[in-house]
Order: C-alpha cells, then sequence, then structure tokens
C-alpha cells in the first residue's frame, strides 16, 4: 500500500470578515486513489506538513481502513 498527499492552499470563507482568507487541505492517497481531502481552517502550514506526513508513514489510519 503506497501513501502520498499533497498539500494545497485555497480560498477560505468559512469565518466571513473574521480569519484568513486561505486555508490549507491536504489530499490523501493511496495506491494513487484520492481516500479523504482533509480542510485544516486556521491551521499553519508546519501543521499541514505534520498531516501529510503523519499520513505518509502510517499514523493516520482511515475508519474504512481499519
Amino acid at each position: 500500500m503506497a501513501r502520498s498527499s499533497i498539500i494545497r492552499k485555497i480560498p477560505y470563507f468559512g469565518n466571513g470578515a473574521e480569519g484568513p482568507d486561505t486555508t490549507y487541505v491536504v489530499d490523501l492517497y493511496e495506491d494513487g486513489l484520492l481516500k479523504e481531502s482533509r480542510q485544516l481552517p486556521n491551521k499553519s502550514v508546519h501543521y499541514a506538513n505534520d498531516v501529510s506526513e503523519n499520513w505518509d508513514s502510517g499514523l493516520i489510519v482511515l475508519e474504512e481502513s481499519k
């Protein structure tokens, strides 16, 4: 089972005038198929990198994978 992830930055309109105008999304792939896209509102790029690394190393387990 090969895992990979991609970090994207997208527009974010969740809090109206408050909060950031962009947010990070981490796309989680397993064997080349997109398994989940995690939106990370109000999180830093460092947090997004941690999510990506945790997925790639197998620390994150999705409900359907259990």
